[in-house]
């Protein structure tokens, strides 16, 4: 959670606005919480419908998703504003919220994840990459989604997992 601070100088109140990794994590979320990622379904998960909420994805028995995400990495590389952005490289968890469901057993999905900037954003999920090989490994098809200047953030953690994104999610679903 990113919380904004404001101290007020001379009855002047100063915010302090999110930086660009904050602001553009904000906007993965917001894409891997929307009901329909993606109109053409390319980037709707694996067994996860629009059961529940018409505004939040949910889970296949209809729970809704709340994620977290870090920024890894954006296109181009010397934007210093997310107007400049065109593309957001993060490390993604999702979980499902509800009655009985508890952490970790509530995760539903993690990992590296592509999104395209625009009206929507388009998410581009590494499961759905390669998909004239079905045996291709995890990591290859993060490697197909992800440019090659950004895979070894991308392929950081053996499980694929940031802990600091499951950090936050996990403090998220505590509160």
């Amino acid at each position: 959670m990113v919380l904004a601070i404001g101290l007020v100088v001379g009855g002047v109140l100063l915010l302090d606005r999110p930086d660009l990794d904050e602001q553009l994590a904000r906007r993965v979320v917001a894409a891997l919480e929307r009901a329909d990622p993606d109109a053409d379904g390319q980037a709707a998960h694996p067994g996860h419908g629009q059961a529940g909420s018409s505004h939040r994805r949910t889970d296949i028995d209809g729970h809704e998703l709340v994620c977290a995400a870090e920024t890894f990495g954006h296109e181009p590389p010397e934007a210093t504003s997310i107007d400049e952005v065109t593309v957001v490289y993060a490390h993604r968890m999702c979980a499902a919220v509800g009655p009985g469901l508890v952490w970790p057993g509530s995760i539903r999905e993690s990992g590296p994840v592509k999104l395209r900037l625009g009206v929507p954003d388009t998410l581009v999920l590494p499961e759905k990459a390669l998909p004239e090989d079905a045996d291709a490994e995890y990591a290859d098809r993060i490697r197909a989604v992800v440019p090659r200047h950004y895979h070894r953030d991308a392929l950081a953690y053996g499980d694929f997992v940031d802990p600091e994104v499951a950090e936050e999610l996990q403090d998220q679903l505590d509160d």
